[in-house]
């Protein structure tokens, strides 16, 4: 048997400067019977930095008592081979389980993951079931709940298909562009992203 996510977290951070991006990816997951390794579809061209497994077994002070641990993975092509520290199983996870993976890409010009379109400086993401692993990890691809952060400095513009969450700074200079299904499902290859080059603010 193998994990079943329940929900996608995706952190985009870009570099406009170097035309790259950095990825978070924390999938959620649920389990029947016992599990000690498994496979994430995810494009050869990005870099994988980490993968970590993240599991609370009970709730302190009101949030769950999570703990992690970094974890073996072999590439193979556009797959990741991961092998856990222990067998996880339902009550390991009971109050929660996720996947986490951080990695690097760059912005390409063609149509797969994160690219230029012709419009300026702007990039685009027009996921399918074939290009999703080209922009995050991919457990399995069914209807789930999903978040997007896309950190970008200020003036820069976001849209997506995905309803509007709250946003944030994060520093100085840094904006934090939050995305969230609520409570619906979705499917993560239905994702679509537009990300627009910081504007120069024009004092009148």
């Amino acid at each position: 048997m193998s994990f079943t996510p329940t929900k996608y977290e995706l952190k985009l951070t870009i570099d406009f400067n170097e035309l790259t991006f950095t990825g978070d990816a924390r999938i959620h997951v649920d389990v029947t019977d016992s599990v000690k390794e498994f496979d994430l579809k995810i494009s050869k061209d990005l870099k994988i930095e980490r993968v970590s497994f993240w599991q609370a077994q009970h709730i302190h002070r009101g949030h769950p008592n999570t703990m992690g641990s970094n974890v073996d993975f072999q590439r193979e092509n556009d797959s990741v081979h991961v092998t856990l520290l222990s067998e996880i199983d339902a009550e390991s996870i009971k109050e929660e389980g996720y996947i986490q993976v951080e990695y690097k890409g760059k912005i390409g010009e063609s149509e797969e993951g994160l690219h230029l379109t012709g419009s300026g400086f702007t990039f685009e993401a027009n996921l399918t079931a074939e290009t999703a692993t080209s922009l995050l990890p991919i457990l399995e691809d069914i209807p789930v709940n999903v978040t997007l952060s896309v950190v970008t400095p200020y003036r820069a513009g976001v849209e997506t298909n995905i309803p509007t969450g709250e946003h944030r700074s994060v520093d100085e200079n840094l904006f934090s562009n939050n995305f969230t299904s609520g409570d619906d499902k979705i499917l993560i290859s239905d994702v679509q992203l537009r990300i627009t080059a910081p504007t120069a603010l024009i004092l009148e």
